[in-house]
């Protein structure tokens, strides 16, 4: 079960939606107050970071009256990951686990070594990993990233409307996330002409759909007033989105509704995880989009990947494109 508390999280929380302003009751519930996570460190990270470890008892257990407050954000877009609620009579008994703000930054987001990351933003050498590839280094964290999305992560039936309206015809398409924004600050900006060498190439040979999901409305423009009209002909993006950014400033920092750009977000995710073929490059979303649908790794391309930097459409043509073929058949 998932609440987020009012305001706890700034980029998704929205003040209005998720205040829960039409229901002045605040929900309570009752459960044993007294446990703690301890502090974990890899034996193998010679400066020692912590992050969260197992829960340990800090003082002793006793009841303990919990209050909500708003919405809690989660069934907005999704389903609740199981049949618990506030209340619920056989967990009055149990402990409740709380983690500090700390287990989460820098601990869940910097430090743990089993946690999924988008790009290497880690100060923990063992975990950089520089010596290794990206796909080798994504390759643990999206098995990890995958088997928790299949276990938790349920789209609610307004996202799987909204994904479904953006992107109707999915059958051998290609998707492509460029992202913009303030990207600059840590990853490499991928210029629209890098994909467009992929999407004349896949048009020509037979492709469908090509959905772009982008936080840019300059990269909008550019692809419907400046792609070939062939290839524009196969583009489709999510309409009347909001949270497009016109310079360097991030989508959630635009004054935009959080709870309007998160669905947007969202339903780019789960359009793009639908893709038969996928272009992109560092990115959460990304990666989101590859735990969503691990079959897609094999048929994705990290335009940012040195590995990729001189991989050319034809050859995405003659050893990609077959692969997606083989998909549909099966």
């Amino acid at each position: 079960w998932i609440h987020i508390d009012n305001n706890y999280t700034i980029p998704i929380w929205d003040p209005i939606v998720h205040t829960n302003l039409t229901n002045a009751k605040i929900k309570t519930y009752k459960m044993m107050k007294g446990m703690k996570i301890d502090w974990a460190r890899d034996p193998d990270d010679p400066r020692f970071h912590i992050f969260p470890g197992t829960p340990i008892k800090g003082r002793p257990l006793h009841t303990h009256k919990f209050h909500l407050k708003g919405t809690g954000v989660w069934e907005h877009y999704f389903l609740p990951p199981n049949d618990f609620v506030p209340g619920d009579l056989s967990c009055k008994k149990k402990p409740i686990v709380m983690m500090e703000e700390d287990h989460i930054v820098p601990g869940l987001h910097g430090n743990a070594p089993w946690a999924t990351r988008a790009w290497r933003y880690s100060e923990v050498p063992n975990i950089l990993l520089r010596d290794l590839e990206w796909d080798e280094w994504f390759k643990p964290q999206r098995i990890r990233g995958a088997e928790l999305t299949e276990r938790y992560i349920r789209f609610n039936p307004m996202m799987e409307r909204r994904a479904h309206c953006s992107f109707p015809n999915t059958e051998f398409s290609l998707g492509m996330h460029i992202r913009h924004g303030d990207k600059y600050i840590e990853r490499e900006v991928i210029n629209t002409s890098r994909f467009l060498a992929f999407a004349k190439a896949f048009v020509m040979n037979g492709g469908g759909s090509i959905y772009v999901a982008t936080d840019s409305s300059k990269v909008i423009n550019r692809i419907m007033n400046k792609w070939p009209t062939n290839v524009v002909e196969h583009v489709i993006h999510q309409p009347a989105v909001k949270g497009l950014t016109s310079n360097g400033t991030a989508a959630f920092n635009l004054g935009v509704s959080a709870h309007r750009t998160n669905v947007e977000a969202l339903t780019d995710v789960l359009a793009l995880s639908k893709s038969t073929f996928f272009l992109h490059g560092l990115s959460a979303m990304s990666e989101a989009v590859l735990y969503l649908n691990p079959g897609l790794v094999e048929r994705s391309i990290n335009l940012e990947d040195d590995k990729y930097k001189r991989y050319r459409p034809k050859t995405f043509v003659e050893s990609m494109m077959p692969l997606g073929k083989n998909d549909i058949k099966n």
